[in-house]
Order: C-alpha cells, then structure tokens, then sequence
C-alpha cells in the first residue's frame, strides 16, 4: 500500500535537534516549502538562529521532561527525531533512549501519524567484511550505539504489537559529511592525504562508507513527501554511499596534479601500533593520532546496503561522492586562504 500526502494541505513537521548539524540545513530546507509549518524544540532560545517565519514556531522544552513535549507534538503530521548526544556518555542514556520513549508516548498520544527516527549504522557495531542490510545483527560496542540499538529496539518492539496508531520510521545513515561539519576526521583524512602522509593499511579491498549532507537531508525530504508502507510495522533503511577507499582517496586528491601514490603497511604492523598508541593514550589522557577505531575503519570491506530504501522510494542520489568531496575540498582551501589574509 503506498500513501503520499496531500500537498494541497499545510502539513505541521516537529523537529527534534533542529539546532544540530543535520537539523539546521534540514530547516532551511523545508522553511523554503509553502506546504509545510515546523516546530522546532530547543533547550535554549538563543540557539535557533533561524529568520523568523510565520511557518516556524518554536518551543522550549526537554525530551526528558514529557509535560515539555505536549505542545511542541500536538497537531503535528510528522514528527523527525534528530536529537542525540554523542560525546557526553553521561547524556547519552537520557537523549538518545529515554527522550525517544518520551517522544513517541506523546505522539501516540496526539495520534501522530508519523514517526522519523534517525539512528545510525553504527548499531551494526564494527563490521570487518559482508553486505550489512537492514535484518542484519545489531552488535553494538560504545555506549552511543548501545543506546542507539534500545531506541531502536523499543520503536521496532512498538510497530509490531500493533497495526494502527503513529506509524515508525527508521533511518539508519552512514557517517554524513559536509565541509561546514564540526567533526574533523575527514578534514584530517584530506590533509594527510594532500601532504603524503597518508598510507594504506593491508590488502586492496577495504571501503569507504558515507554520506553526503545533502543527499541526507534529500532522502530525509523523500521520506516525508512520499510515503511508502508494506503493512504498518515499523519500517527501517540504511542510507550509505559506498565506494572503495582507493577511489575515496583519488576524489581527495581531485584538485591535486601529484601522483596518486602512497605506501602500503602490513596490517598487523599497524594494528600493534594502534593498540600501543590507544594505550599510552588512556594513560597519558592525551589524544594520539593512530587509533585502533581509525584503523578498523580504514581496513573494513563492509558494505552497508541501501538497496530497500531505492526500492522502496526509487530514490537515488543527486551528488556522487566524488562531486561531494570536490565540494568540500573547494570549500576547506577557500577557509584556508581567507584565514590566510
């Protein structure tokens, strides 16, 4: 059964982490759609630094505090689930498990029709080979993705002892990236690979999973505009581009002449530096830059499929990951020269 709005009608989107990396361009999106009006919650006014407009309103309120939320839910078509704390272990519990409960308590309260919740892949936990799809094992290891998986888990538990009330949807990106992202591993990545320091680690093969901000936030506005079910569980899509890291490398070196070479170490030679470094690490309380994390993500073959989405929503995306680093690439080396003058 597909169902797609009517479009004709002002249809009301609540957005939770409005004022975060993804959150912020998701509402300069839809504020520029006549056919929606959004709710954004915050804990702090001062934070949404959007125009105002009469298709935006704003509520004070914490996901922790049920009482809070009412308003901000209440008429809402959709609600979008962006909030989640990643560095602050002892937020993590609160934001991304309890807040979540709160959130969909009160949209089946108000008989909400839809639920986004964004999760992430990393409720896979730390795959070294396969095609990772939406039925594969959750397996967890950090406490940010322990709690992803019992939010998760509990939306996925809700969808199926039921068949009527505030339909889920989960989406599971890879890790987004933009060049205005606060994150710096894949500024850090570029530098490396642009003064030819970087090296690979073991065997061809290994693969880079991401996804651009822009395809994100595309995806996330498919979803909201075209409705698609099979029945009335709660439905979940990974959201990933994928491509070999030997290609990843090349579009970091799109705007460079130099050749495209670089050493390669064993695997195992790496590794026993990682696990020294990751230890002089926890003793020194000092951040060093080989880490075992870093590592595994340069040496996986996994491959997080996103085929039910494109079947689903016969959606693709509108930037490759070569055009999405150019655009990054681009933006880092104008930053550079302007902090230069």
């Amino acid at each position: 059964m597909k169902i797609r709005w009517n479009l004709s009608e002002k249809i009301k989107i609540a957005i939770t982490g409005g004022t975060g990396f993804i959150g912020q361009e998701l509402v300069r999106e839809l504020i520029d759609d006549s056919s929606f009006t959004l709710a954004l919650l915050s804990r702090d006014e001062n934070k949404i630094n959007f125009n105002v407009d009469k298709r935006r309103e704003i509520f004070i309120g914490d996901l922790c505090d049920k009482h809070s939320l009412e308003a901000f839910i209440k008429d809402s078509t959709v609600i979008i689930n962006l909030a989640g704390e990643y560095i602050d272990q002892d937020l993590m519990i609160n934001s991304n498990y309890i807040g979540v409960k709160n959130l969909y308590e009160i949209a089946e309260k108000y008989s909400v029709p839809y639920f986004i919740h964004v999760s992430s892949v990393g409720v896979y936990g730390r795959p070294s080979s396969g095609l990772i799809n939406e039925d594969s094992k959750l397996l967890a290891i950090n406490e940010y993705e322990k709690t992803k998986v019992l939010a998760d888990k509990y939306l996925i538990d809700k969808g199926r002892k039921k068949n009527k009330g505030t339909k889920v949807i989960i989406l599971r990106p890879s890790n987004i990236f933009s060049p205005r992202m606060k994150n710096q591993s894949l500024k850090q990545l570029y530098s490396h690979v642009k003064r030819g320091t970087f090296f690979y680690i073991g065997r061809r093969g290994a693969v880079a999973n991401y996804l651009y901000l822009n395809n994100f936030i595309d995806a996330l506005k498919c979803v909201i505009k075209k409705r698609s079910l099979k029945g009335f569980d709660t439905e979940i899509f990974n959201l990933n581009q994928t491509d070999t890291l030997e290609n990843f490398i090349s579009y970091l070196k799109q705007n460079d002449s130099s050749p495209n070479m670089y050493i390669r170490l064993p695997e195992s030679l790496v590794y026993f530096f990682a696990y020294l470094s990751d230890f002089i690490s926890s003793l020194l309380k000092v951040k060093l830059p080989i880490t075992v994390d870093r590592v595994n993500a340069l040496t996986s073959r996994a491959k997080f499929c996103q085929k039910r989405f494109e079947e689903v929503y016969g959606h693709s995306y509108k930037t490759s990951m070569k055009e999405a680093l150019k655009e990054c690439i681009d933006f880092w080396s104008e930053e550079k020269n302007v902090s230069i003058k």
